[in-house]
């Protein structure tokens, strides 16, 4: 592990249109120790040729490929496994970070070396309208916390929790690919549990919401984020965290439930037979892991409805609630 050495990892499928403003924002950064490790995953258009255009230009690019398209957390292990540097941190094919984000991060852990992780300054950017939106912060968030309390806090999303690490945090957690498309925030969580002290940081990240991701598609991949935080639960569970957590997560895994089945009962019809097994039998499964006694009853009956004794009964009840569109659900 080299001291000092920043390791950057951008996992690219099809991204020959954006990848360019990426790669600019990362080469560009007035932080100059680095290594930007770039992993083809398979990609059918000219993804490889942007690669190696600017790997041509710049000695710190490392080129990596994955022989069939396996998707970005897997590239991202592929990654992992070649990283040299004392810190890591990943960057979206599609999005960028300003010149002197990495700068920032590193003195913040130059300053306290007792920090494990130091997050970003995350701002949502309409790719349309090129509008920036920083992300809300809860003003109730210490600066600086522990693990612990960073976990606590991430949650339910009181900050965004994208940053940068000391690389072994990383490197000793699960596999991401088993998280599926949530992993890197899923995994997140966990890195936090191990971290001694997480700081704010100021360093800017810019997030692109782009309407082709997978959070926007209308596919039965979608479910993938209640698997990931049964997963994220069972993670938790065995580490044995204080209650506080555990109870957090439920109500987060609860509203993403809701929202699941909303996109359920709105996009059926946009879903082959076999999704549509897939989807109901992933939502019967799922319901199963609620403790009703584990969910606020703020949670439970605020939306105007509540747990049934079996899934069957439940969703009817949801699906009268989404017809007379009493509550407003986000998908």
């Amino acid at each position: 592990m080299t001291q000092g050495l920043v390791s950057i990892i951008v996992a690219a499928y099809n991204a020959a249109n954006l990848l360019p403003r990426c790669l600019d924002s990362l080469v560009s950064q007035t932080y100059g120790n680095l290594e930007i490790i770039i992993i083809n995953d398979a990609s059918t258009d000219n993804t490889q040729d942007i690669i190696n255009t600017y790997q041509a230009r710049d000695s710190r690019i490392i080129a990596l490929s994955m022989p069939v398209n396996s998707g970005a957390p897997a590239a991202r292990n592929e990654g992992m496994k070649h990283t040299r540097g004392e810190f890591m941190t990943m960057v979206d094919a599609d999005d960028e970070i300003a010149a002197n984000t990495i700068e920032l991060c590193i003195k913040d852990f130059r300053d306290n070396p007792n920090l494990d992780f130091v997050t970003f300054d995350l701002c949502l950017k309409d790719p349309a309208t090129n509008q920036t939106t920083p992300f809300r912060t809860n003003p109730q968030v210490p600066k600086v916390m522990t693990g612990q309390e960073a976990c606590y806090w991430s949650i339910l999303y009181d900050f965004a929790p994208n940053g940068m690490s000391r690389s072994p945090l990383e490197q000793n957690m699960p596999a991401l690919a088993q998280y599926g498309q949530h992993s890197d925030e899923t995994v997140t969580h966990l890195i936090f549990l191990n971290a001694r002290y997480v700081k704010l940081g100021t360093g800017r990240y810019y997030y692109y919401q782009m309407p082709y991701s997978v959070t926007h598609q209308i596919s039965a991949r979608r479910m993938e984020i209640l698997d990931s935080r049964l997963l994220l639960k069972k993670q938790l569970e065995e580490r044995k965290v204080p209650d506080k957590i555990l109870l957090r997560l439920e109500k987060r895994r609860w509203k993403e439930y809701i929202s699941m089945c909303y996109f359920y009962w709105k996009n059926k019809k946009h879903l082959t037979p076999l999704e549509q097994r897939q989807a109901i039998r992933k939502l019967r499964d799922v319901y199963d892991t609620f403790t009703y006694t584990r969910l606020p009853l703020s949670t439970v009956l605020k939306p105007r409805f509540m747990m049934l004794p079996t899934f069957g009964i439940f969703y009817l009840q949801l699906k009268t609630i989404f017809t007379l569109k009493l509550i407003n659900v986000c998908p």
